[in-house]
C-alpha cells in the first residue's frame, strides 16, 4: 500500500476493492499448479509448434515468462491456456516479435452457439499491421461469477470443480473471500460480443516447416514460481496525494535554486548567470517527465500493491506505462480521460477475424522475480515497463483442437526509455 507522511493524509481514506485480479509469485505450490511465472510450458495432448515461441528477430527459442490457466465458464466448447514468451538477447530488445503471446485450446466436443466455421489449417503468427479505429471501452462487459453447468475442465488443473459458481463478490448483501489461487480467481465469465467494423485480420505466416517442441532439457528457462491472486485494493485518493507531494517537492527545489542565484555574492552571480539557462531547462524537463500523468498513475497504482507480477481482467482496461509511446498512442485517445483506453485499434484475431480485448498484463516486479537466481545465458536483463496481452474477444475455437491447438494473440510491449 502507498506510504504517507502523516496520519492526516490517510484519515479520510477508505480502501476500494477493484474488479482487477492481481497475481503474486510464490515459491511453493498452492491448489493451482497450472499457472506459473517462469518454468517450462505444459501442453494439452499435442504440443505447440515451437516456431510460435521463437523470437522473430534472432529465431531462437524464447524462455517462458508466464503460463496461465485461462478457462472461461461461459465458453464450454473448449478448455483454454495462455502462454507468454520473451527473448533475453540484448540485440533483440525493443524489437517486434521478441515477446509473443499464445492462446492454447482443447475442444470439449461441445459446439459453441452461433459459431462460425473457423478457417482450416490457419497458422497463427505475429501481427504486423495496425489501422486507426475509434476506441471503445469494454469495461461494462465484465461479469463475475457464472454457472458451473457445462463449464470446461482443465486437464492440468488439480481440481476439476468449477470454483466460479459463486455469488458476485461485488453484489450487495453478499460476502465472499477475495484471496484465492490464481486459477480459482482469474477464470472470468464473459459474454459474446457483437462484431464491429475493424481492420482486416493479418494473414498468418510462419518461417520454415513445422518444428516440434524440443525436450525440456534443451529449453531455456527461468526459475518457476506459482501464482496466488486476490482482487486489487486501492486508496482512491493516493494519486492525488502523491501528485501534490511531488509537485511541492519540485517547487521547493526550484525555489532553492532561485534563492542561491540571487545572493549578493558577485562570484555566485557570475556562476549562476553561466548556468541558469541549462539549469532552468533541466528543471523544466525533469518536471514534465516526473509529472507525466500516465506514468505517475502507473507508479501510484502499482506501488500500492508493489509485489504484484500480473494484472488480470478480461475485457477490462489495461494500466498504461506511458501514453507517449506507440502502444500508448494505439490504445489511448490523447484528448480523452484515463479511462478512454481500449484495444479496438489492434489487429484482429488471425483465426476468426473478430476483435481483441484486454486480458493480461505483466508488471515490472515480475522482472526481479524471474531474474532472481538466474545465471548464464539468461542474465542479460529485461527492459520492459509492462507487457499487455489482448486475446480474441469471441474466444474463438481452433480447427484441429481435439488434442490441442494454438494461436498467437496480440502483445503490446511498453519498453523502458533510455
Amino acid at each position: 500500500m502507498a506510504d504517507y507522511d502523516s496520519d492526516e493524509d490517510v484519515a479520510d481514506l477508505e480502501y476500494t476493492t477493484t474488479t482487477t485480479l492481481l497475481g503474486y509469485a510464490e515459491p511453493t505450490p498452492s491448489d493451482d499448479t497450472t499457472s506459473h511465472l517462469g518454468g517450462i510450458p505444459t501442453w494439452f495432448d499435442d504440443a505447440m509448434d515451437s516456431r510460435l515461441a521463437k523470437c522473430l528477430s534472432c529465431n531462437n527459442l524464447m524462455p517462458l515468462l508466464l503460463q496461465l490457466d485461462g478457462n472461461l465458464p461461459d465458453s464450454p466448447h473448449h478448455t483454454r491456456m495462455l502462454y507468454l514468451f520473451g527473448c533475453r538477447s540484448k540485440p533483440c530488445r525493443k524489437k517486434k516479435g521478441s515477446i509473443r503471446a499464445i492462446r492454447g485450446v482443447k475442444s470439449t466436443g461441445i459446439t459453441p452457439p452461433n459459431a462460425q466455421q473457423p478457417p482450416a489449417a490457419v497458422a497463427p503468427v505475429a501481427e504486423t499491421k495496425v489501422e486507426e479505429q475509434k476506441p471503445k471501452s469494454n469495461m461494462g462487459d465484465m461479469i463475475f461469477g457464472g454457472s458451473s453447468s457445462g463449464a470446461p475442465t482443465n486437464p492440468f488443473a488439480t481440481s476439476q470443480s468449477n470454483p466460479f459458481a459463486k455469488p458476485n463478490p461485488f453484489a450487495k448483501d453478499e460476502v465472499t473471500t477475495l484471496t484465492k489461487t490464481f486459477a480459482q480467481a482469474a477464470s472470468i465469465s464473459t459474454s459474446e460480443s457483437k462484431a464491429i467494423s475493424k481492420p482486416e485480420p493479418v494473414e498468418p505466416t510462419l518461417i520454415g516447416p513445422p518444428s516440434p517442441w524440443p525436450p525440456a532439457s534443451s529449453i531455456p528457462q527461468y526459475t518457476s514460481f506459482y501464482l496466488d491472486a486476490s482482487y486489487e485494493e486501492l486508496e482512491p485518493d493516493a494519486l492525488t496525494l502523491q501528485s501534490q507531494k511531488l509537485a511541492k517537492t519540485i517547487k521547493m527545489d526550484t525555489s532553492d535554486d532561485m534563492e542561491e542565484d540571487t545572493t549578493p555574492s558577485s562570484s555566485k552571480k557570475a556562476a549562476a548567470a553561466a548556468s541558469s539557462s541549462s539549469s532552468k531547462a533541466s528543471k523544466e524537463k525533469e518536471f514534465e517527465s516526473v509529472m507525466n500523468a500516465a506514468f505517475l498513475n502507473f507508479q501510484s497504482m502499482s506501488s500500492q500493491n508493489p509485489e504484484q507480477v500480473l494484472r488480470y481482467e478480461r475485457k477490462g482496461i489495461p494500466l498504461l506505462y506511458s501514453r507517449d509511446d506507440s502502444i500508448g498512442k494505439l490504445l489511448a485517445d490523447p484528448k480523452s480521460g484515463a479511462n478512454d483506453i481500449s484495444l479496438s485499434k489492434v489487429p484482429l484475431c488471425s483465426n476468426c477475424g473478430r476483435g481483441r480485448c484486454f486480458e493480461i498484463q505483466l508488471m515490472p516486479h515480475a522482472i526481479s522475480v524471474l531474474e532472481e537466481g538466474t545465471e548464464g545465458a539468461l542474465d542479460e536483463g529485461m527492459v520492459w515497463g509492462t507487457i499487455i496481452v489482448g486475446t480474441c474477444e469471441a474466444d474463438c475455437p481452433l480447427a484441429g483442437s481435439d488434442k490441442g491447438a494454438y494461436v498467437e494473440e496480440w502483445v503490446g510491449v511498453q519498453w523502458e526509455t533510455d
